[in-house]
């Protein structure tokens, strides 16, 4: 099951997540891990468009980020689990330029297309999680538990 909000894509067996809330890299990253999960990896043209897709149910006129950045080296992208870019990309002519976080451009010509935009801009957002996962805090007898990662219901 995916947690509530998020869409299960079959292909790649993760449920995905478009925010309407306009936040900086960093901020949605942390968003998205209090969900359990990580800013989204389309790491395949299959997963690119459904992504794309995705972002254009819920807004169709606005940037959305996704996880891959190149704030540890400049000019070596990599996805936020910490993993190369890999031999796919989808990045726009031009681009990456000289911003360190990538994003989904608003711009329907460019629609699917990467660019690396300033991390401190403010964008909406896409996370990922596992199905029949979930890392939130629990409360039980009017205590707080956070699972230890390891069970799973």
């Amino acid at each position: 099951y995916c947690p509530e909000g998020y869409t299960f894509y079959i292909r790649r067996g993760i449920c995905y997540k478009a925010f309407k809330s306009a936040k900086s890299f960093t901020s949605a990253a942390s968003t998205c891990y209090q969900d359990g999960g990580t800013l989204a990896m389309p790491r395949d043209p299959d997963t690119n468009a459904f992504l794309t897709a995705l972002q254009k149910s819920v807004h169709n006129k606005a940037s959305f980020w996704f996880g891959l950045h190149d704030q540890r080296v400049e000019g070596f992208f990599e996805w936020v689990d910490g993993s190369p870019l890999g031999t796919y990309n989808s990045w726009r002519k031009g681009e990456p330029g000289k911003g360190d976080c990538a994003v989904y451009s608003a711009f329907k010509v460019w629609r699917g297309q990467w660019s690396a935009w300033p991390c401190g801009r403010k964008n909406l957002f896409i996370c990922q999680v596992n199905p029949g996962t979930s890392y939130k805090p629990v409360t039980y007898n009017n205590k707080m538990y956070k699972p230890d990662h390891s069970t799973v219901c």
